[in-house]
C-alpha cells in the first residue's frame, strides 16, 4: 500500500532535524559509555515524535550508535567512509551500489554528491530497495573527525530487486524511508578510535502492530554499520 508523503510531515522533520544538529555540534557533548567490544545504541526519540509533538503521517527514528576500534587511528576509520568504491563489500550485502563525485576540497572540509543503492530481505522475502542520494561532508572539528550525511532524493523500489529500473515517484512510496541523515565522529582515544554514527530518518506512521519491528529495523542498521566499519578498518 502505498501513501503520500505530506508538507506538514516535511515541515516537522525539518524542525526537528534543525534542533538535533545543534545539539550534535556541540563541542561538550559527553561520548557514549562502551563496554567490550559490543557496540552501544542509544534510541533518542522512543515515540518518533517532534519535541513531544505528533509528527503529521510521520515517525522520526534517531538512533545514536558508538564502537570502539582498536589499534586504529581517525585516519584509517575515515578512509574506510571514504572509500565508496568499496561500499558493496564493506556493507554486503545490504549495499549493493556506490558512487560519489567530489564537489569541494577546501580548508573548511571535503564535500560528496553520493549515490547509494541499498536492498534489504526481510521475513517472508519481503524486499526493499532504495536509491538514495545525499551530500556528503568530511570535516576536522577540534581534536575529531565529522562526517555529516544529508539525503536529498530518495526512491524506492517498486519490486525491491534488482535492476532497480522501477523507482517509484519520490515521496509517493511504501514510506518506508522518506529522509535519512547520518552523522559520524571519530575520536582517537589512546590506540583506539572512539567511532560514534547517529542516524536520524523519516518514514511514515507505523501500521497497528509493526511498530516494534521498523524500530528493530532502524536499530539493527545501524548497529550492523557500525561493526562492519569496524572489521574495515581492521583489515
Amino acid at each position: 500500500m502505498t501513501t503520500r508523503l505530506q508538507e506538514s510531515t516535511v515541515a516537522a522533520w525539518n524542525t526537528y532535524i534543525e534542533r538535533a544538529e545543534l545539539a550534535i555540534a556541540a563541542p561538550d557533548r559527553p561520548p557514549l559509555a562502551l563496554r567490550g567490544e559490543a557496540p552501544a545504541l542509544v534510541d533518542v526519540n522512543p515515540n518518533g515524535e517532534n519535541a513531544g509533538e505528533d509528527v503529521p503521517s510521520g515517525y522520526i527514528h534517531n538512533w545514536i550508535g558508538a564502537v570502539r576500534v582498536r589499534n586504529a587511528t581517525i585516519a584509517s576509520v575515515r578512509a574506510v567512509l571514504e572509500d565508496y568504491a568499496d561500499y558493496p563489500r564493506t556493507y554486503a550485502p545490504r549495499l549493493k551500489k556506490a558512487s560519489a563525485s567530489r564537489v569541494a576540497d577546501t580548508a573548511a572540509g571535503r564535500i560528496y554528491d553520493v549515490t547509494l543503492v541499498s536492498e534489504q530481505v526481510e521475513n517472508f522475502g519481503i524486499h526493499f530497495a532504495f536509491n538514495i542520494r545525499s551530500r556528503v561532508k568530511f570535516r576536522t572539528v577540534e581534536n575529531e573527525a565529522r562526517v555529516e550525511s544529508r539525503s536529498y532524493a530518495i526512491r524506492e523500489s517498486d519490486s525491491g530487486k534488482a535492476p532497480y529500473l522501477d523507482l517509484l515517484p519520490e515521496g509517493n512510496d511504501h514510506g518506508i524511508v522518506w529522509r535519512l541523515n547520518s552523522y559520524w565522529r571519530l575520536r582517537q582515544t589512546g590506540d583506539a578510535v572512539y567511532a560514534e554514527c547517529q542516524v536520524i530518518s523519516l518514514s511514515r506512521k507505523p501500521l497497528f502492530g509493526m511498530r516494534d519491528q521498523i524500530k528493530n529495523r532502524a536499530r539493527n542498521s545501524l548497529q550492523a554499520t557500525l561493526v562492519e566499519t569496524r572489521n574495515r578498518a581492521l583489515h
